[in-house]
């Protein structure tokens, strides 16, 4: 059901970017070299329920795409509050604080067990 609500917030959100036009896709162009290309939105606890990874090893990344550093990593074990979601690299990415070692950051969606945070938010 999450990953229902997510898509169609996506797409709404697109429709109204653009003033309800369609607007064709453009190649992605390239950072410049020695750019990095990580970026961190804002974000805030909009969430709040606790969640977990589907494997260990999960990177807590800086931003919402493998550009960006990691923070540490959360095991299944851990306990993670997941606070809210953004659209970021090939998906969707909520932004967590693991309980269990302090470290916060962002996981793709696709590693949360339920797909992450229910609650998008101009984070």
């Amino acid at each position: 059901m999450r990953l229902r609500t997510k898509l169609a917030a996506l797409a709404v959100g697109a429709v109204a970017a653009t003033g309800g036009l369609v607007m064709p896709t453009t190649a992605a162009v390239a950072a410049p070299s020695g750019a990095s290309a990580c970026w961190s939105p804002g974000w805030s606890t909009k969430d709040g329920s606790i969640g977990h990874t589907n494997t260990n090893g999960v990177n807590i990344r800086s931003g919402p795409t493998t550009d960006c550093q990691s923070n540490g990593q959360a095991q299944t074990g851990h306990n993670l509050r997941l606070d809210c979601w953004v659209s970021g690299q090939n998906g969707t990415w909520t932004h967590v604080r693991d309980n269990t070692t302090g470290v916060s950051g962002w996981i793709k969606d696709s590693l949360l067990q339920n797909n992450g945070a229910a609650y998008w938010a101009e984070c």
